[in-house]
């Protein structure tokens, strides 16, 4: 019985701190319903009832554009023309650093510069 209240302890510190650093942590113009400052005196004067107030209430949403957005382009591929795919995107500069000469030249100089 010890140990389930020394758990329920640490489960609650955790979450104090957790709410407590992201409330800190966070813009104040994206913050709901309350002003940042009074959200970190709620979650610091309610221990237990403030972060919970915190995660559900007070917490920025993330946006869901990922989540809606794939099943609907999934689904909706009839649009698309392939000789779309077989043309280049004309971009002159390579992608990655690995594809770029220039860049492995540097990167070699800084590595031996005797070279």
């Amino acid at each position: 019985m010890v140990w389930l209240a020394g758990l329920i302890t640490l489960l609650t510190i955790v979450l104090w701190v957790y709410a407590f650093f992201d409330a800190l942590t966070c813009p104040s113009e994206e913050v709901r319903n309350l002003p940042k400052v009074l959200w970190m005196i709620i979650i610091i004067v309610f221990v237990v009832v403030g972060p919970l107030l915190w995660l559900f209430l007070g917490r920025p949403r993330a946006p869901a554009t990922a989540a809606t957005s794939a099943p609907v382009a999934a689904a909706s591929a009839d649009h698309l023309d392939p000789s779309d795919f077989q043309h280049p995107s004309g971009r002159q500069r390579p992608l990655g650093p690995d594809d770029d000469p220039e860049f492995l030249r540097r990167l070699d100089k800084r590595i031996d510069p005797e070279n």
